[in-house]
């Protein structure tokens, strides 16, 4: 079919818009011989090298080695068909880097659908490609880390555990599903009392919640729970915040261990000793008895010598009376059976007492009692009294023969304090913290010799923790030490 000049100009003029149009909305176009042997055109832009002139090595120019025998195999498709050739691939770009490209071309064919040519354009897309590996690095890493995660918390004894600052469960290990008898899908997005939990211990939660989002602090606690299959059991829990880059608590991260049976094994362990040292208080009362009488019988012979071995003897009988109400002391309030019996009375007064005391007892320091103005408390008397003796015991024992030791006491709002200070050994700043922990003692060579299960402090700190108040200590090593407890002032009623 032959065309007039005038269709022919049209056509041009077509052709002439439709590459006009292709090359605005394209980085790169090109144009190939039939089989692809030959790139006759090629303008890439700031993307790809321009060609210049027809060229039969574009495939090495251009196309990334591993992506080659992809895009020959898409090329041979293509011409098969006689379709589009459409596929992204990697390319060298420009600045001799990798890049990607999304690249099209369609067959142009003469009136016996005969190929004569290929017309294709390329589109960089080299970003989109590289965002969509980060994201897929990123999803690989974040997917090996959950199965790190699920497989360290499915293979804990341990119940672990993600609030949701809505209090739901965001997330629970095999070990809290199996205590709940429940199924992930049945208890995850649940709240607390959905999951088992009673108002009272829902309630907690959800303060102690509160609290770490207000305040970004670490809550610990022990609480019963019961067991779906094991019955009522105790646990120790720690709840801690997790925190974004910007410093918001996103959720609160937890952590529970099943400590029924230590505290079982310290109940016994309570209730032995218990025993024991009522056991052992009986023949020691007797035998304190005999040593009284036989010290009366030889104060009238006048026999210095045995009056003075029985003498020591009663100071031994003293030190083990007080090693065994030490031991039923801590029984006692492990147990929850030491009782606190507060009434009103004149702090003065006792140190007046436990002065006169300390003056006939303790030979070997002086110690000295500074005046102390009327001071009314509301505490157990005989309690206070027991922590005033451990501390001056303490001083006693771990300063040198001579040195003096100084008790004082001050008001300061609604608090007494009273201070022991002492010009032994001191202690190590490291070790400050643990010195009031259950039989922990100091670890240096010139306290092994002297006697002591490192209960004393304990049972102080314990005593004035029931009090409601504090008990610290400042040391330094080789100038000596200070203990202070302070007490809240009794109310007027």
């Amino acid at each position: 079919m032959n065309l007039s000049f005038e269709e022919n100009s049209w056509l041009q003029e077509s052709e002439a818009r439709f590459r006009a149009l292709v090359t605005a909305t394209s980085d790169v176009i090109y144009r190939m011989s039939p089989d692809w042997s030959i790139m006759h055109q090629l303008e890439g832009g700031n993307f790809l090298t321009d060609t210049g002139q027809p060229i039969t090595d574009w495939m090495q120019k251009y196309i990334h080695p591993l992506d080659q025998l992809l895009v020959t195999k898409a090329i041979n498709y293509a011409i098969g068909t006689k379709g589009m050739f459409q596929l992204e691939h990697r390319v060298l770009q420009a600045d001799g880097t990798i890049g990607w490209t999304a690249s099209r071309a369609i067959p142009v064919l003469n009136n016996d659908k005969e190929i004569v040519e290929w017309f294709g354009t390329a589109t960089d897309i080299t970003a989109r490609k590289r965002m969509e590996e980060e994201l897929k690095l990123a999803k690989d890493t974040a997917e090996q880390q959950q199965r790190l995660y699920e497989t360290i918390t499915s293979n804990t004894p341990d119940l672990i555990y993600v609030f949701a600052l809505d209090y739901t469960f965001a997330y629970a290990n095999p070990a809290l599903l199996t205590m709940w008898g429940k199924t992930w899908d049945e208890a995850i997005g649940k709240n607390l009392l959905a999951n088992g939990y009673e108002p009272w211990h829902a309630e907690m939660h959800e303060r102690e919640i509160d609290h770490i989002i207000a305040t970004r602090e670490v809550v610990r606690g022990e609480v019963a729970f019961p067991h779906a299959t094991l019955g009522r059991r105790v646990y120790d829990y720690i709840l801690s915040p997790v925190i974004d880059a910007d410093g918001n608590v996103i959720c609160v991260a937890g952590t529970t261990r099943d400590i029924s049976d230590i505290k079982e094994n310290e109940q016994r362990k309570n209730d032995f000793i218990n025993m024991v040292s009522h056991e052992l208080k009986t023949p020691l009362t007797s035998a304190t008895s005999y040593v009284q009488v036989s010290q009366k019988r030889v104060a009238e012979s006048g026999d210095m010598v045995t009056a003075g071995m029985l003498e020591r003897a009663v100071q031994q009988h003293a030190k083990m009376t007080r090693m065994i109400n030490g031991f039923l002391n801590v029984s006692r309030l492990e147990s929850g059976k030491m009782q606190i019996d507060s009434h009103r009375f004149n702090l003065a007064d006792l140190i007046h007492d436990i002065a006169e005391e300390i003056t006939m007892t303790v030979t070997g320091h002086e110690v000295i009692f500074d005046p102390c103005a009327e001071t009314w408390l509301y505490a157990d008397e005989e309690k206070i009294g027991q922590v005033f003796n451990n501390l001056i015991s303490n001083a006693v024992k771990y300063s040198p023969a001579g040195s003096p030791i100084k008790v004082a006491c001050s008001k300061s709002n609604a608090f007494v304090t009273i201070s022991i200070a002492d010009k032994g050994m001191g202690i190590d700043a490291a070790e400050l913290p643990m010195i009031f922990d259950r039989y922990y003692r100091v670890n240096v060579a010139e306290v092994k010799h002297i006697a002591g299960f490192g209960i004393g402090l304990y049972l102080c700190a314990e005593i004035i923790k029931r009090h409601q108040g504090k008990i610290w200590a400042e040391s330094k090593v080789g100038e000596g030490s200070t203990f202070y407890f302070s007490l809240p002032l009794a109310t007027d009623l």
